[in-house]
């Protein structure tokens, strides 16, 4: 080993040359400086300790700044072979998880090697499945009561976070498990099985699909009840001749386009529950004969 190493030897120059370029020294001084120290560069034994580097260049340099002399024994230290395995042993757990990662990336012809020689390495695919499908199937069960058995619209608008959330995990399983189960389950196990897991991917669309239908529906509710409150408003405020025709025309119409609602939707259920009073309102407003 080299009682001065390259890093110290550099930091030292560097200090030499500044020194030179201050005008604190002359040429002759730092070029003999320079000699000193190769020389110890070329030696081999023990480093060279701080005492030395001083007692071999303050005499020709004494301008030069204490803390530099410290600076370069420090690195001039051999590491420790405590840090040396922890490095050792660092870049084995780096090299370590490199393999596992490869071994995990959604790639068949990686992952069918991986299955037959050692299916182990899988292990973190199989923890993450098993996370992904387990949140996946609690939040469809949360979703199901808040979009199958809603009784207000609100429930439906939380009632999709949770769809979303619950597709969002599933998107995070390997589709080709439904193609070829083998692969992911009989090899090296699954938590699952892939009818449930095409169980839950239908369970999910099943309820896009509804809360679409709802979102229809709710959105024509609210208009026709826009249009209802409108009407009420101007007959209320006394309209007369066409003003109260139109307001009428409208009345009814609002009626019509609630009943015509889906009867399986959250809207359609809540005008039903409306109708009887708005026609029992209506008749009394024109009579029994809407025209008069």
């Amino acid at each position: 080993m080299k009682r001065l190493n390259d890093r110290a030897f550099n930091l030292l120059q560097t200090e030499i040359r500044r020194c030179l370029g201050a005008n604190g020294i002359g040429q002759v001084q730092a070029e003999l400086a320079l000699r000193r120290l190769e020389k110890l560069r070329q030696q081999t034994g023990s480093p060279v300790m701080e005492s030395e580097l001083q007692a071999a260049i303050s005499d020709l340099i004494p301008q030069a700044n204490p803390k530099v002399f410290s600076q370069a024994a420090k690195i001039n230290r051999p590491a420790s072979k405590f840090w040396a395995r922890l490095k050792f042993g660092t870049a084995l757990l780096v090299l370590g998880a490199g393999t596992v990662g490869v071994a995990n990336l959604p790639i068949p012809g990686i992952r069918n090697v991986v299955l037959k020689e050692a299916p182990f390495l899988l292990a973190p695919t199989h923890m993450s499945m098993h996370h992904h499908y387990r949140s996946a199937i609690a939040l469809i069960e949360q979703a199901d009561q808040l979009v199958n058995q809603a009784t207000a619209f609100e429930d439906h608008e939380f009632g999709a976070e949770k769809v979303k959330a619950a597709q969002t995990h599933l998107d995070q399983l390997p589709v080709s498990l439904l193609e070829d189960p083998e692969d992911y389950c009989n090899a090296a196990g699954c938590s699952f099985t892939t009818d449930e897991f095409r169980v839950a991917r239908q369970t999910v669309a099943r309820m896009e699909a509804k809360l679409f239908q709802e979102k229809n529906a709710q959105t024509r509710f609210e208009q026709s009840n826009q249009r209802l409150a409108e009407s009420i408003r101007m007959i209320d405020n006394g309209a007369l001749g066409n003003d109260r025709a139109r307001a009428l025309a409208d009345w009814r119409s609002a009626i019509d386009a609630l009943d015509q609602l889906p009867k399986t939707t959250l809207a359609g259920r809540l005008a039903q529950n409306k109708i009887t009073a708005l026609e029992r309102d209506f008749r009394a407003i024109v009579g029994s004969n809407p025209k008069n």
